[in-house]
This record gives structure tokens, sequence and C-alpha cells, in this order.
């Protein structure tokens, strides 16, 4: 009796966890492939679903109340599945960007969705001038413009944007940055990331050392930790490679020099005007607010020892450190251990805002597993080179997907076609590290003025937060999500593979308070 008793209350805590957000969207879709998800919203509320199967296109458009307006499957140029680079939002369309290579020729792919009625169009094929030398090095939009980088032998960076005028007409810009290079060739282009406003809060988005940043006219490139030529093995700094399309000019700043052995100690992330750079040692903790116009800082919090870390709003949490019988998640209490697992790993900020009073602050360190021998591995992470990690429009500079290699089919895997448009760090062979890695991470709260921490515990509260609560509540956990912005709002979208349902649960704050009263 006893055991059932405990087992009614344990049922009835998790409905109370599942009940913390409300359900926005339930369709069906019949997907084989659920990683090739792409979604994408706009400001007023539309979503559009896209995947791609069978030789086919479809689409599913949602109102701002999460009905379906339409729903389309439309037949696809000879079965040629389209490689999506990344997605604009216009005033009438949602608009997606695919890369077609023919040989030597380089072409964009441009299809649309009108935001209001559904209706699908697709546009005339773009060729671009490239040069022979040049490497594709990924595609990253907004709301304004849809960009594709590429590099040459001689580092310089090549630009095409769509013009004001028609969304798929690319133009051409070339910059020559005046930077030294890295000791490892290459170094900084192959962890580029592009960073947009949908970017996911956790540490293993956030612990890429290059990124990639719109604001306007200017595209900002930030490097962290690189050993340059000519530099003492130690010093290391975070640089910062301003590309200005109107003016064709570049701009290369650095912030101060910080002592750094083989492994990397600090990362930064920039948001609106303000970089904020974390630095993490076994028994040093830094972070520091800079100006990011005049790159002087403005806020710092440092901490060393066994000295409490007192800008956290949560606890430290470990995920991925995984051993048999044990929970996936654990909580770090302990403050001698705090600092020595925060820094075992890559350092990783994120940085974001629902409103104008408070930032939401990520700060850990994402540590790759031990290497596997074994050649068939398909529980690596791999990331897909369509589309944003578990988003639609940002994070991954070719926006990707980071997803296991097991639900990637064997003929991509193998081909030496399709192989080279995955990204696969950890895969087999390659020397790397495999698996999923270990997430080591809290979250501060602070104000926007000041950069104080927020004490009070509704402004407190972090909508990343509950939704790692819900998906962990998920039995079993989705293999396919994606997590987008709402306006304040988060969306949470995962494929249900046993119903074949695709279900949207939102997230905002103070939805407890509004159940309890």
């Amino acid at each position: 009796m006893r055991k059932i008793f405990l087992s009614l209350l344990l049922m009835g805590a998790v409905a109370t966890v599942a009940n913390a957000q409300t359900e926005f969207a339930n369709i069906d879709l019949p997907m084989n492939r659920a990683e090739d998800l792409v979604t994408v919203a706009d400001e007023s509320g539309n979503v559009v679903i896209y995947f791609y199967q069978g030789g086919r296109l479809n689409f599913s458009l949602l109102s701002p109340d999460g009905k379906q307006i339409a729903q389309h499957d439309i037949p696809y140029r000879m079965s040629q599945e389209p490689q999506i680079l990344g997605t604009r939002v216009t005033d009438d369309e949602f608009i997606f960007y695919s890369r077609y290579t023919n040989g030597r020729r380089e072409y964009v792919r441009p299809f649309a969705v009108h935001r209001r009625t559904g209706a699908f169009r697709s546009m005339q094929d773009e060729q671009l001038q490239v040069a022979r030398n040049a490497n594709f090095l990924g595609g990253f939009g907004n709301k304004e413009h849809f960009y594709m980088l590429y590099t040459d032998k001689d580092n310089n960076l090549h630009l095409y944007r769509d013009n004001d005028e028609e969304a798929a007409r690319l133009e051409h810009r070339a910059f020559k940055p005046e930077m030294p290079r890295t000791r490892d060739r290459y170094a900084r282009e192959t962890d580029l990331i592009y960073v947009s406003d949908n970017i996911e809060q956790n540490v293993f988005t956030g612990h890429h050392r290059s990124k990639i940043y719109i604001r306007g006219e200017k595209i900002y490139m930030i490097f962290d930790g690189f050993d340059l030529k000519g530099k003492g093995k130690k010093e290391t700094t975070t640089e910062v490679l301003t590309l200005d399309w109107s003016t064709g000019e570049t701009n290369y700043r650095t912030l101060p020099a910080v002592e750094q052995g083989n492994t990397p100690t600090f990362n930064s992330f920039l948001h609106k005007d303000k970089l904020f750079r974390v630095q993490l040692e076994k028994d040093k903790f830094r972070l520091t607010a800079f100006d990011f116009n005049t790159l002087k800082p403005i806020k710092e919090y440092a901490y060393s020892g066994d000295e409490e870390i007192a800008i956290k709003s949560t606890p430290v949490q470990q995920r991925g450190a995984k051993s048999i019988f044990s929970s996936d998640k654990s909580v770090i209490e302990k403050t001698s251990k705090v600092m020595k697992n925060l820094a075992n790993g890559v350092p990783a900020i994120t940085v974001d805002a629902f409103s104008d009073s408070t930032l939401q602050l990520t700060i850990g360190s994402y540590k790759a597993p031990s290497e596997r021998n074994g050649r068939n591995d398909d529980s690596r992470m791999v990331r897909t080179p369509d589309r944003y990690v578990r988003t639609s429009r940002g994070l991954m500079m070719v926006p990707g997907r980071w997803t296991p290699a097991y639900t990637i089919p064997n003929y991509y895997m193998n081909s030496p076609y399709y192989s080279r448009y995955f990204y696969d760090p950890y895969g087999q062979g390659s020397g790397f590290n495999s698996g999923p890695g270990t997430s080591t991470y809290f979250r501060s709260v602070l104000s926007a003025d000041d950069l104080a921490k927020v004490e009070s515990k509704a402004e407190s509260e972090v909508l990343q937060e509950k939704i790692e609560n819900f998906e962990q509540d998920l039995k079993p956990e989705p293999e396919f999500k994606t997590v987008y912005r709402y306006g304040d709002k988060l969306h949470y979208g995962y494929y249900d593979r046993k119903a074949r349902t695709f279900r949207i649960m939102e997230f905002a704050h103070g939805q407890e308070q509004d159940k309890q009263k």
C-alpha cells in the first residue's frame, strides 16, 4: 500500500511539472527523418514548419494562435534534396535559401512561403561568381539580409548578400582583413558559428570560440583564445574583426591579453552593446563586461579558491557525466568542487534578454568525452549542414543541427558526396573525441542597467531552465527538438515519433503563478 501511495504522489508531481506550460500547437507530421525539420517564426506569431522527404518539400503554416492555415506537399526538382543554408523573414514571406553545386559552378536556390496565406513560391536560381581558390564556409541571415561566406588561400573573406530589391539576387564584397595568422592554419574558421536571436541558451552552443554577429550593415567576427604567430605561447586574447558591408572596409581590435596554457580558459559573447567575457580556471572565476564600442571594462565579478560564486541564480548543474544506475543530471553543491568542475572543459557563455530590465546568462563549460577507438561509434554528435542546431535562424554559421550519428542514414554518412556536408569533429578515425559530451553550468540573472545580480525570485526566473526540466520529464526524451523565440516567450517544438506528431509547447514567465491563481 505504501508503494502505491508513493507512486501516486510521484505521478502527481510529474503532472504538476507538465502542466506548468501550455501547448501552443499539435499537428500531424508523417516524417521519417525528423532531423530535417526546420521551424521559422515571425514577430507576429506566424510559424512555418518545413521538412524534406521523398523528393518533396513539405510546409505547414500556423497562425499566431496555433491553428494550421495551410499545408503543402510539393515535388522538388527531380528529387534533388535542397541543402538549406538559412532563412529570412521579409515583410511578406518566409524565405528558405539552399545551395546547389554543379562542378565548379555554384547556385543559390531560394523558395518562399507567404507569411499570411501560406502560398508557395519558387524563385530563379542565382549563379555565384566564385573564384577557384575560394572555399565555402557557410550561410547565415537575419530579417534584413541573407549572407554566404567564402575564404581564399590568401585569407581574404568574400561575402555575398541579397540586395534590397530582390531577395534572390546576391551582391559580392571582398574583404582583406589585416590580422595576425594563427599557429594552426584555418583554426578560427573551423569553429565558426552564427549567433542569432534564437540561440539556445546552453553551454554546448556557447562553447564555440569563433562567433559571427550581424548588426545593421556590419558583421562582427569575434575569436577567443587562439594561438597567434609572433606572440608568446601564453599570450592570447579576444579578437574582434569588423566587416563593413557599406564601405568594404575592415577593422581589427583586441581585448586585454589573458595568460593561457594549452587548453582554452576564456570565452566571450556579444549582447547588444556589451561584450561579456568569462575566464574559468581551477581556482579562479572572472566575468567581465566590456563596452563594445570602446572595449573598456564596465563591470567585473571575480572569485578565487573556495569562495562562493555570488552571482549564481541557479545551482551548478552537470549533464552528460552519466554512469551506470546514475542520473544524467546532477547538482554540484560543494563550494570546493564548483570551480574545479566548471573549469573542466571549454569555457562557454551565452546571454539573452526577455525584458528590458534583466539579462539571463548561462555560464559554464563543455567537455567532449574521451576518445573511442571503435569505427562504428554511432553515438557521436554530428552537425547537419543546412540548418541551425535546434532552431531555424541561428547558431551555426552553416545553420545545422547537432544530432547523434545514428539518426543519419548510413548511405549519407558513408557517401563520398554527402559526407562532406556533415560537420563530424568527433567522427570515426578522425582522432577526435566522440559522444555527446559533458555540460557543466549555472545561470545568472543580472540587471540590464548596472549588471548587478537580481535578487527578486520572480525576476530571476529562467525560461531555459523550464524547458530543460520539461524535456527531462518526457519519456523517452525526444530525439529531435527545436527552440525559438516567440516575443517574450520561448517555444519548444519536439517530434513525437510514436504518434508521428509535432508538438509545440509555450514557456513564459509566471506560468506557475498563473496556474496557482
